[in-house]
């Protein structure tokens, strides 16, 4: 790893082109072992902008998906709010998309995530990535449970879209699921208002 994946100091960069997305650098500490990092620690990371609405649920449960090489996942904007971060030496090309009613609708952002990297990604805003390391284990922290009961709140957009103009690794590579390649077209995805979002 480059001297900038160790030592950072914590800190949090909000993402102008979507709104609520901040982009958090966490410190790495390494030696000849290894390394270990604080992935999240609510009384250093609320003052810096992480929203304190994140733990008004009462509920947390964290997810960690494993993924090959050139895999693709996404573009999901799931009913809650989510802290992404990668646990081990992988890198992702992480790729966020705003669904969300209002002037940012449809706006894009795209940024390197390694383990001195964390994302906290406000509910309707979708997600997604590509996996550029030969794998990688990367982390959600969302703030509600998973349940069959909340999938009609879910949005989707095609991460193929031209009219997202997204800069991806070359799509005849990627592996991605017949879900995620029949996901709509911006033009035919419904703006998720506040009250679809609550």
């Amino acid at each position: 790893m480059t001297e900038e994946f160790f030592e950072k100091k914590l800190a949090a960069h909000q993402i102008e082109a979507i709104p609520g997305l901040i982009k958090f650098d966490i410190p790495v500490h390494g030696d000849n072992r290894g390394w270990f990092k604080e992935n999240f620690q609510k009384e250093k990371m609320v003052p810096l902008g992480f929203p304190e609405s994140f733990f008004a649920y009462g509920k947390l449960q964290n997810n960690v998906s494993f993924s090959k090489k050139n895999v693709l996942r996404g573009l999901h904007a799931e009913p809650w709010d989510k802290y992404i971060s990668v646990s081990d030496f992988g890198r992702v090309l992480g790729t966020w998309v705003d669904l969300r009613e209002g002037e940012s609708f449809g706006h894009v952002y795209q940024t390197i995530i390694d383990a001195s990297v964390g994302m906290y990604v406000p509910r309707g805003v979708a997600n997604g990535f590509q996996v550029l390391s030969d794998n990688v284990s990367y982390s959600y922290l969302v703030n509600d449970y998973w349940s069959l009961e909340l999938k009609p709140k879910y949005a989707f957009v095609n991460y193929a879209d031209p009219a997202l103009n997204i800069t991806w690794g070359n799509l005849d590579e990627v592996e991605v699921s017949e879900a995620d390649k029949k996901h709509p077209f911006l033009k035919d995805v419904k703006a998720l208002t506040k009250e679809m979002l609550s």
